[in-house]
């Protein structure tokens, strides 16, 4: 009997959250395919409550859980804080699906802030302009350093005399875009390097999943999604995202109007657009009409 397709709830295209730990500048240590539990202390999954963390919590835990290493694994939420007014960057909600996806694998789950900036809307205020594609400050002061901090404790906490040997797997997927589709599926990064504190692995678990695929596997596994996507979003980064797609934030827009509202009006007092091809104001016109 032939299965029916799955329709996600956000249809086709869905983004996944930006990129953790980036390529070292050095050539990366050539690594097997497959990612080795037993060369690795801890393997921390980054969770940002979005479908292609869910399906990365499931499929990292299920090959632990092969391997008699499930103790190994927990799960990270990297909390982005709110903006002067109280209003979450995030999703509301997302954190606890997060944490759902711990929970349903019954490994630890750990939610972390910027050590240096209460929020990323504290960061975007002092930096005086949104990010871009060539300024990602958004992920390398509040989740590249955020993961890395607590690769460190989780190392302290070990005591193993030694540089913690960390796995970090995230959801990025080929489909997203070509950059996304040459990334090898298992790639060693030292992130500070001579002396380093951590040795870390990048994995990417899901890396030639399709998006309906993604799906499937939360359809057939009964993982946790965020509402969002029943509402019409087709990715979970920041609420007001400027590299999300233009119909993505009139959506947003739409379900978030005091946020919107409020990143407006931070868009005129720093004298910068949101988008090269479209301001925020313009977005929530579009929301309206």
């Amino acid at each position: 009997m032939t299965k029916p397709p799955f329709t996600p709830p956000c249809g086709t295209g869905c983004g996944a959250q930006m990129e953790l730990f980036a390529a070292p500048a050095a050539a990366p240590a050539v690594l097997p395919a497959e990612f080795d539990f037993d060369a690795h202390d801890v393997v921390i999954v980054g969770d940002s409550g979005g479908k292609d963390s869910g399906a990365t919590v499931h499929e990292v835990c299920t090959q632990a859980d092969k391997a008699g290493q499930l103790d190994k694994v927990r799960v990270l939420h990297c909390d982005l804080g709110t903006t002067e007014r109280g209003h979450l960057v995030e999703w509301p909600g997302a954190l606890e699906v997060a944490r759902a996806h711990a929970e349903q694998y019954g490994v630890p789950f750990a939610v972390r802030r910027s050590q240096r900036w209460a929020s990323l809307w504290q960061r975007i205020r002092s930096h005086g302009n949104w990010p871009g594609h060539f300024a990602r400050f958004c992920t390398s002061d509040t989740k590249t350093a955020v993961g890395r901090d607590y690769v460190d404790e989780v190392g302290a906490e070990l005591n193993l005399g030694r540089p913690v040997r960390a796995g970090y797997a995230m959801g990025m997927r080929a489909e997203e875009s070509p950059a996304r589709a040459k990334k090898p599926t298992v790639e060693r990064n030292r992130m500070s390097g001579k002396g380093t504190l951590r040795v870390v692995t990048t994995w990417l678990p899901v890396h030639q999943l399709s998006t309906d695929q993604v799906w499937e596997s939360h359809q057939e596994n009964g993982i946790a999604h965020h509402e969002a996507y029943d509402q019409g979003m087709r990715r979970l980064s920041c609420r007001a995202c400027p590299l999300a797609h233009t119909d993505d934030l009139v959506r947003s827009a739409q379900l978030n109007p005091e946020l919107f509202e409020e990143y407006a009006e931070a868009e005129v007092d720093m004298g910068h657009q949101f988008k090269k091809s479209i301001s925020l104001r313009e977005i929530i016109e579009r929301a309206r009409s």
